[in-house]
């Protein structure tokens, strides 16, 4: 679900606070290492911070039964389905050309669908904590989706963890998962590769951690994630529980 290169910022964006635990640490709230950070710990939306499958399946299936002017269920797009809103078209025979107006406007209905919607979604467990004992080791974090820019700060704001990160890259941003652009863009080519470490439920991920050169962690705590495809993709580590990317993190950015 991603496209244009350093578009402009919706003027119609909430105003969201993000980045703010780089505050002085004398008003009590944990900081960001900006100085000298030990590494840069990236993170995929959807399926991996937030459980938004059902809510996302809802949504898609009323935007493609307009646009086909047929019935689709969200089981049919949930067989469908991938993570990359241009790709999820093409494979219900729409054409999505990247970078145009057609574009924009399907990205921006996909926006009012979910807000007529009043789509509810949560944090996984234990992501939260683990976001901040990442913080607490010095570590940058970042996200990385296939979500629109719109929807993704809006739902990490509300459920408290929009400040945590250090910038965002998502679909109306730059060029889609799998190319590293995104990366490239928030970290700078001039980036120790093997201090990045990417996390995500999707082959796009993996594939974008491997085209960038950093390590990656699959994330299977979703019900929805297909650890067999991860696995094929060649994620360098499989994981159940949010938790346990602490330590593989640690011993990483250490070697």
């Amino acid at each position: 679900m991603e496209f244009l290169t350093l578009l402009s910022w919706p003027n119609c964006l909430p105003e969201v606070k993000i980045g703010v635990n780089c505050q002085d640490p004398t008003d009590g709230k944990m900081t960001m290492n900006l100085e000298n950070p030990r590494g840069f710990i990236v993170f995929d939306c959807d399926g991996t911070l937030i459980s938004s499958e059902k809510a996302t399946f809802r949504a898609l299936s009323v935007l493609l039964t307009e646009y086909l002017q047929r019935e689709v269920t969200a089981k049919e797009v949930e067989q469908k389905y991938v993570a990359d809103l241009v790709k999820l078209a093409a494979n219900f025979g729409i054409e999505v050309q990247e970078q145009t107006e057609q574009a924009r406007q399907f990205i921006l209905r996909w926006q009012q669908v979910c807000a007529e919607l009043n789509l509810r979604y949560e944090l996984f467990d234990g992501i939260k904590e683990l976001l901040q004992d990442l913080i607490k080791e010095g570590l940058l974090l970042y996200v990385w989706t296939g979500r629109d820019r719109k929807t993704t700060l809006e739902i990490l704001n509300e459920l408290g963890v929009a400040k945590d990160f250090l910038d965002f890259r998502c679909m109306d941003d730059t060029i889609s998962k799998p190319h590293p652009q995104g990366l490239y863009e928030m970290l700078g080519r001039e980036c120790d590769a093997d201090k990045v470490v990417m996390i995500g439920d999707s082959y796009t991920d993996i594939q974008g951690a491997m085209n960038f050169g950093c390590l990656s962690i699959g994330a299977c705590w979703s019900t929805y994630a297909n650890v067999e495809v991860l696995k094929e993709m060649g994620a360098d580590h499989l994981v159940s529980e949010p938790k346990d990317c602490l330590k593989i993190i640690l011993d990483h950015i250490e070697k």
